[in-house]
């Protein structure tokens, strides 16, 4: 009874021992890893560096005005005049956004929307509000509106 009860922790000595190995080696597998990775950054950083250098100095302004010099017979540059620079009332309006559209078609064409586009009534301080647009009514029958319909799935759709 002795001898097997021995045995017996024998093999679990010799069990532990094999395990301890194996979790050591894996471990020293994972720090030469990290240390890999922490040296592939030092080095993406230092590039980064150097290229933020290089890139302040070819913007530098007396290299930039020495280049105008030097090519401008074939780049045809001239100053920027005071009337190319607006304010913010000479800007275009933005489309007005569209509300209560039922189909992802006229969402996306805005095709058949009919009355539901509604100006932008939002007032701020630096915009004037924009004066509202009357649309001439016409009294002739609505048109048939299409309607697209798909049974096919949506490639985005999908168990992943």
């Amino acid at each position: 009874m002795l001898r097997t009860f021995d045995i017996i922790l024998i093999g679990l000595m010799i069990l532990a021992a094999a395990v301890t190995y194996k979790i050591k080696h894996d471990a020293e597998k994972q720090m030469t890893q990290v240390t890999r990775l922490q040296r592939m950054i030092t080095d993406e950083r230092d590039t980064i560096d150097l290229l933020k250098a290089d890139w302040s100095l070819l913007t530098q302004p007396n290299r930039l005005q020495k280049l105008v010099e030097t090519f401008q017979g074939q780049l045809d540059l001239q100053q920027v005049e005071a009337q190319q620079i607006v304010s913010l009332d000479e800007l275009p309006q933005p489309k007005p956004a569209s509300l209560d559209l039922d189909d992802a078609a006229n969402i996306i064409t805005e095709a058949n929307a009919g009355d539901t586009i509604k100006p932008d009534t939002t007032v701020t301080g630096s915009v004037a509000k924009p004066k509202p647009v009357t649309k001439k009514v016409e009294a002739a029958a609505p048109k048939p509106v299409k309607r697209v319909v798909s049974n096919a799935t949506p490639k985005s759709v999908g168990l992943y």
